[in-house]
Formats: C-alpha cells, sequence, structure tokens
C-alpha cells in the first residue's frame, strides 16, 4: 500500500512523448514540476557524463535558478566561474573577449533568455556561437515559454510554460542520464497543451502608456523587456498593503516583495544584482497581464494610494 503512493516511472516518459509529439520537434524533451528540478538535473547530469572537464560558467544576478546547484559543484572543486550580465553589455566587443576567456575545460555556460524578476531580455544567440565555437555547451534558460526556439545542436534550453511545467529541451543525439526525472509526481495535464501553443500576452503600446501617465517610481531598466509586466514602487508606502488593496478590487496577479527585506537565503537579495536596497523592496510590487483589462487605471492606483495614507493619518 505503501509503494501506490510513488508516481510510476514510466508516466514521465508518457509526459515527455506527449509533449515531443505536441511541439512536434525532434530535439529530446523532459518534463519537470518547476525549473528548479529542471535545472539542477541537466546540469548534474552533465557534469557527471563529462567528469574530465573541471570547470563551469554561468551569468549571475538575473536568477535564483542556480543557488540549489551551486553547493554541489563547490562541493566537487569545479572552478566556477560568475559573469556578471551586467558585465556583458558594458563590453565593447559584445562580450567575445569574456566568453573567449573562459577555462579551456569549461564544460558549460548557463545563459539566461529573460530577468527572473524583470522580465528584461537578454539577446543570446551571438553568445552561444561563441560558446559553441570554443566547444562549451550554451544552455538557454527562459523563465517564460517562447515558441520556435532554435537552439544550436551543442546546446540546451529550459523553459518555463506554467507553475506546474518545466520542460528540457536537449539535443537530438544527447545521452543524459536523468537521477529524478522519472520520480517526479508527474502526469499529463490537458491545459498543457493550450499552453504550448500560446504566445506571450504583449501589451506595450498599453503600458507604456499606463506607466507614463502614474506617479510612481517605476522599475529602472536597462535594456529591452518583456511587455507583459510591470514594476512599480511606492516610495511611502507598504508593498503589501498596496497589493492587498489591488487584489480586493479584482487584480489578482499582483505581488508585493516587502518579505525580501529580511536576511533569508531564499530572498531575492540572494541572487539578483546590482544589490536591492531594503527601501525600495518595502514598496515594490509587481503586477502581471494576460489581458489590457488586468491593467488597473490611474484612477484606482490613485485611490488605493490616498485611502492607504488617510488610514495611516494620525490626529492628536
Amino acid at each position: 500500500m505503501v509503494f501506490e503512493s510513488f508516481s510510476r516511472p514510466e508516466e514521465w516518459d508518457l509526459v515527455n512523448f506527449r509533449l515531443k509529439n505536441e511541439l512536434g520537434i525532434q530535439n529530446q524533451i523532459r518534463s519537470y514540476i518547476n525549473p528548479f528540478l529542471a535545472t539542477h538535473d541537466l546540469l548534474i547530469s552533465l557534469a557527471q557524463l563529462y567528469a574530465h572537464k573541471r570547470s563551469i560558467a554561468w551569468v549571475s544576478g538575473v536568477s535564483p535558478l542556480l543557488e540549489n546547484s551551486q553547493p554541489y559543484f563547490v562541493r566537487e572543486s569545479y572552478q566556477i566561474q560568475n559573469i556578471k550580465m551586467s558585465d556583458l553589455q558594458k563590453a565593447t566587443d559584445g562580450g567575445q573577449s569574456i566568453i573567449d576567456g573562459l577555462n579551456k575545460d569549461t564544460l558549460f555556460l548557463v545563459y539566461f533568455k529573460n530577468h527572473a524578476l524583470t522580465g528584461e531580455a537578454y539577446p543570446h544567440e551571438q553568445i552561444e556561437a561563441w560558446a559553441s565555437t570554443k566547444k562549451i555547451f550554451f544552455i538557454l534558460i527562459s523563465h517564460e515559454y517562447t515558441a520556435n526556439l532554435k537552439p544550436l545542436p551543442s546546446s540546451y534550453s529550459i523553459q518555463v510554460p506554467s507553475t506546474d511545467l518545466s520542460v528540457t529541451f536537449l539535443p537530438e543525439r544527447a545521452k543524459l542520464y536523468s537521477a529524478v526525472g522519472a520520480y517526479q509526481n508527474i502526469r499529463w495535464k490537458d491545459n498543457w497543451s493550450t499552453l504550448l501553443k500560446r504566445t506571450s500576452p504583449q501589451f506595450e503600446n498599453e503600458i507604456r502608456t499606463w506607466e507614463n501617465s502614474l506617479s510612481q517610481t517605476k522599475w529602472a531598466y536597462s535594456g529591452q523587456r518583456v511587455w507583459d509586466r510591470s514594476l512599480l514602487i511606492f516610495d511611502m508606502l507598504h508593498g503589501d498593503l498596496v497589493a492587498e488593496k489591488l487584489k480586493e478590487k479584482g487584480f489578482e496577479k499582483v505581488k508585493s516583495y516587502s518579505d525580501c527585506v529580511s536576511n533569508s537565503p531564499k530572498s531575492i537579495r540572494s541572487w539578483i544584482q546590482p544589490e536591492v536596497s531594503d527601501d525600495l523592496l518595502r514598496g515594490l510590487i509587481s503586477l502581471s497581464f494576460n489581458d489590457p483589462k488586468d491593467i488597473p487605471s490611474k484612477a484606482t492606483i490613485d485611490e488605493i494610494v490616498s485611502g492607504i495614507e488617510a488610514e495611516s493619518e494620525w490626529i492628536f
């Protein structure tokens, strides 16, 4: 009876087979219940197969997905080469000198298609080509799902179509063993078909016009961004209060980051670069949009702000 509580290993194969058919691609596909597990399983599998290569490289400061894997490589005495995304962006040669400067025995380079929090997009094609020239496996991680992504034959990709599904794309001839994939409690869900065929919503004109109308501080984006979210900073208010009031008005896709003010190792401050101040985190909220109706009007924001300020006044 106890054994029945475990998932059957063949369920994983069935889900992977269904995904491959739905997408109609030649790449191998592996499914996971979350992106942390997908990332960890891929990196460890590569390290075990190519154990003679003792150096790895990854871009830091834009995602928390490497936190769980780093202790393994530290314990196994790998040479970890941390590359800051800001250094790649500032490089006059587009970052070629940084990639060329990686150790000769570098196994893989982990790069990110977009920022986990802000949605800022980073071009990857040239970095991928340079890594391929140096015989370095290129691993592109996207916190969103992008259809028709075409990696090079030596590249791997991880994408996140939904909160309960992350997908790893492997080269057609890759021979990687998965230590955990078949032992997840994962089964096919019919809504995944729709998610895999859905294009990412983009409301640039609507969001840009709306943000320009607001008096609140906006996140200082350093480059191109995905137009499906907005980060607002309420300088004199607690983010939890603003998020709560927005949810009361029906805007469910809102999140406050005020709890990251603590020094918890799992908070934003453990991975994001440059480091975010406590004052900014207390008033930071994110709004996600699947439809223009998800964008609260300026009048709604102003009403919430004035209401919180009125409730906070002290009369002596």
